[in-house]
């Protein structure tokens, strides 16, 4: 084995990484609307433009995720670090699970709430390009939109706290056992 070819298996695969960023970008700037679309004393035709937006970009993060579980699945993730330990190794799978589940129920909650919203308005993809459909069914359903809004908020709350834990492990793992797992996810070819 080449030492390229050893340096790429210890990370994932270059359109894994390029998924991962742009989730986090898009992450950064869905709860930045979220909050502050809800929360600040604006216009209500700049509060209708900026809702516009983050259901916009909340169907992009919908595709983004859905591509990166195809890649996740169809490519090989690098193996944990054998230094780590068995117990470590199982949190880590039970938290990038976690993380993948919040990931998608996120979007989805959004989806429907907005599908059974009293107000019925359209959600549009890259301004007026494409029309994203609504869930049949459900039209105008308050309880439905209710039980999605709860969810939505919860979901942020939980995505918020796995994140937290998320970066808090790689930077532990890195004071504690000296591992550099962030390279596993970025494009240089250091080795741990």
């Amino acid at each position: 084995m080449t030492s390229a070819t050893a340096a790429k298996s210890l990370r994932y695969h270059s359109l894994s990484i390029l998924l991962h960023w742009t989730v986090v970008l898009g992450l950064v700037f869905m709860l930045a609307s979220g909050l502050y679309m809800v929360n600040a004393d604006i216009s209500k035709a700049d509060q209708y433009k900026l809702f516009q937006l983050h259901k916009a970009a909340g169907v992009i993060m919908l595709w983004a995720l859905f591509i990166r579980i195809c890649v996740r699945i169809f490519t090989k993730a690098p193996g944990l670090p054998s230094a780590m330990s068995n117990a470590n190794k199982k949190k880590a799978k039970a938290g990038h699970l976690l993380l993948y589940v919040a990931l998608v129920i996120m979007p989805l909650s959004g989806w429907v709430m907005v599908s059974a919203s009293p107000f019925g308005l359209p959600t549009f993809v890259f301004v007026d390009w494409i029309k994203w459909p609504h869930i049949p069914g459900i039209a105008r359903n308050k309880t439905v939109e209710t039980v999605a809004n709860n969810t939505h908020w919860i979901t942020a709350a939980v995505l918020f706290t796995l994140i937290i834990g998320h970066i808090a492990a790689v930077i532990w793992h890195k004071k504690a056992h000296g591992l550099n797992l962030l390279n596993r996810m970025w494009w240089s070819k250091h080795k741990d």
